[in-house]
């Protein structure tokens, strides 16, 4: 089929650029009321166009030099060869481009850029380098970056932090370092560098009310001593000095004080006590006044032996007396007195005389009288012995001294009145005989016999009793009123010649009839059964 010349070609374009021109007059209302229409794809392919001359040399008001339009411009049957671009998406509409790059011609919605960091916001487009601010001081360090579209948590977009480690080190901030007068301060950082801040030199304290050694106390001077013992004085080392001064203007003296060194001034002295203090402030203590000591063993508070050393205080064990005669017993001591004997032979002499133990010799005893004392000193008074009257059951015992009372004849007129008197007026008053009973060795008639009754009809039986386990025998009893020897007054003992064998022992096994009940061995005591 015969190619179309370029006439044809010509021809067929302007037809179709006035059927467009027209398309466009007739839709112009409509544009006008709709929304815009959205950028072509580039996806949709390009326009078809008629074939183009190639091979022949077409007119200039044909063929045109190629541009990126969707049409063989140059007529040489390749669209858009050479001058297509490289595109980039612009969804904000900001002009910058984002994401991979196509091949195309221009179109809305599409640039020849691909700066925008954030296609989805057209207020961002810009990378921005932003610096790592670890101690949150406003101040990022240089060598710590990121590249981002907007701000980054703790990051900073300043660079110039000498040290992100700590917050108190950044541009604009002063170290401080020292106290007192070594007390300095340097910037922080200095050129990107960190600076060190070195304090000053310190000195030796004075009193100026500043801490030139610098050890974070103001004037702390050891305090100023003066004077020895009592009148030894220590005051502070700085302290104020103030004086009157006159005004001029007539106005009352004014203090004025000024600081500066102290001066101690020694206290006066007194006179040497023994205290362990240096009274008399002459540099010795307690010179002439000191206790001499001696061992006191007894605690009598009196020593005894050679000297065991000088003090103002007695301790345990010590006196400063050395006279005891006796340190082994606390109740022999200068002053103390030492007692013997009791009642009327009670003496007592000074334990120690002239550094010798004295010894206490009793008085002779007397015999015991009615006068209130210990006559015969053996710690009774008036125990003179009893008198006694009658026999047996009437004999009757009384003290021998006692109060006796009798009336006297008043001289003035007056009823009679009672006098008493403590002597040896005991009375002793028998008691009244009753009948004799026998068998129990008492003298009720007072005769001075026991059981001498004469009656037959009260007299008892009394059995033999040989073996005297207090059991008489059954047989051949015999009446008495006193008991005879070898006899008892109960009855049934089995066997008077053997103690073991009376009513009321206990039954063992050994072939005797042991309690009298007529069987020996009863009650199975000698079943071996019992004993396992």
């Amino acid at each position: 089929m015969p190619r179309p010349s370029c006439a044809a070609t010509r021809l067929w374009r302007l037809h179709a650029y006035r059927l467009a021109l027209l398309a466009i007059i007739i839709a112009l209302p409509t544009l006008a009321a709709a929304p815009a229409a959205t950028a072509p794809s580039l996806d949709a392919g390009t326009a078809v166009a008629p074939m183009a001359c190639n091979g022949c040399d077409p007119p200039p008001d044909i063929c045109e030099p190629e541009r990126c339009d969707g049409f063989d411009n140059d007529c040489d049957d390749l669209i858009d060869e050479g001058v297509l671009l490289t595109l980039y998406r612009d969804a904000d509409g900001d002009r910058k481009g984002a994401g991979p790059g196509r091949q195309g011609c221009l179109a809305q919605g599409w640039v020849t850029n691909n700066s925008d960091c954030d296609d989805s916001n057209s207020s961002l487009w810009q990378w921005v380098r932003y610096y790592r601010d670890a101690d949150g001081d406003g101040f990022g360090a240089p060598g710590n970056w990121k590249d981002a579209c907007g701000m980054l948590a703790g990051y900073v977009t300043d660079a110039t932090d000498c040290n992100d480690g700590s917050a108190s080190v950044k541009p604009g901030a002063f170290k401080s370092c020292g106290i007192g007068a070594c007390a300095t301060s340097v910037p922080a950082c200095v050129n990107g560098a960190e600076t060190a801040c070195i304090p000053r030199p310190a000195t030796q304290e004075v009193c100026d009310q500043v801490d030139n050694n610098c050890n974070g106390q103001v004037d702390d001077l050891p305090p100023v001593s003066c004077g020895v013992g009592f009148c030894r004085r220590t005051v502070a080392a700085c302290a104020d000095h103030c004086e009157l001064e006159e005004s001029r203007d007539g106005k009352p003296p004014i203090e004025v004080c000024t600081w500066g060194a102290n001066t101690c001034w020694p206290g006066t002295p007194r006179a040497e006590v023994c205290n362990g203090t240096d009274d008399n402030c002459n540099g010795t203590t307690d010179e002439g006044v000191l206790l001499t000591l001696y061992r006191d063993g007894d605690g009598d508070g009196h020593g005894a032996g050679a000297p065991t050393g000088a003090s103002c205080n007695v301790p345990a064990g010590a006196s400063s007396s050395g006279l005891d005669c006796n340190d082994a017993n606390a109740a022999v001591h200068p002053g103390a007195l030492k007692h013997c004997g009791v009642g009327a032979c009670a003496a007592s002499v000074q334990s120690c005389v002239n550094g010798t133990e004295q010894t206490c010799t009793p008085f002779p005893p007397e015999p015991e009288s009615c006068d209130r004392f210990d006559n015969d000193c053996n710690g009774q008074v008036d125990d003179a012995p009893p008198k006694t009257c009658g026999v047996g059951a009437c004999m009757r015992s009384v003290p021998a001294c006692a109060m006796a009372c009798w009336y006297e004849e008043a001289r003035d007129g007056k009823p009679p009145r009672e006098v008493c008197e403590w002597g040896d007026y005991g009375v002793c008053a028998p008691g009244q005989p009753r009948p004799e009973v026998c068998a129990n060795d008492l003298d009720e008639d007072c005769n001075g016999w026991p059981d001498d009754n004469d009656n037959t009809s009260t007299w008892v039986q009394f059995f033999a009793d040989q073996d005297h386990d207090g059991h008489g025998a059954n047989w051949e009893p015999q009446s008495a009123c006193r008991q005879p020897a070898n006899t008892s007054r109960t009855p049934g003992d089995c066997d008077d010649t053997r103690a073991d064998m009376k009513p009321g022992s206990v039954e063992v096994c050994d072939g005797i009839d042991n309690n009298c009940s007529g069987t020996p061995d009863e009650g199975n005591v000698c079943d071996q059964s019992l004993c396992q």
